[in-house]
């Protein structure tokens, strides 16, 4: 298992140049009950601009403050679709990837919002000092608040699937 410590602000919509700039994939992230032992579990279907995707399965535990411990494993097409009929709830966004400074800088843009986005920068320590580019727009930092987890604007905003109802 790998340690997570992402930092998550809600941002305004950067620039068109900005992400035009960066690195752009499609992602859809399918929501399962997670086993015992683990908070969240999902798979995701990302496809990159040439068409190309890559599945993955992903468990998450809280450890305390931002960290997570984060088991994930690349999977085929068959067992994500195989998994993913047992989701309890589904989201699309496009995520561009933006080397910055010493970071890598990821902004999901949902189809749900026109004026605001989610960013996203992965820490090596809670306390790792880190610089944001001066063209991001920071609304406020939502690294801890349930609202924001992908999860939970699966819930409200995105696709209900058939375990649903």
């Amino acid at each position: 298992m790998n340690l997570e410590r992402e930092k998550k602000f809600l941002i305004e919509m950067p620039p068109g140049s900005v992400l035009k700039a960066a690195r752009k994939r499609s992602v859809s992230q399918s929501y399962l009950v997670p086993e015992e032992g683990f908070d969240t579990a999902r798979v995701r279907r990302s496809v990159d601009v040439s068409g190309a995707a890559k599945h993955t399965f992903t468990a998450k535990r809280f450890i305390g403050g931002f960290t997570r411990e984060e088991y994930e494993r690349e999977i085929d097409a068959e067992e994500y679709l195989k998994l993913k009929e047992k989701a309890v709830g589904e989201i699309s966004k496009d995520r561009y990837v933006l080397p910055f400074a010493s970071h890598v800088l990821e902004i999901d843009v949902f189809p749900f919002w026109r004026d605001k986005c989610i960013l996203e920068i992965e820490l090596d320590d809670e306390n790792e000092e880190y610089v944001l580019p001066d063209f991001i727009r920071v609304i406020r930092d939502v690294t801890s608040d349930a609202e924001f987890t992908n999860a939970s604007l699966a819930a409200r905003f995105g696709k209900k699937t058939a375990v649903d109802g």
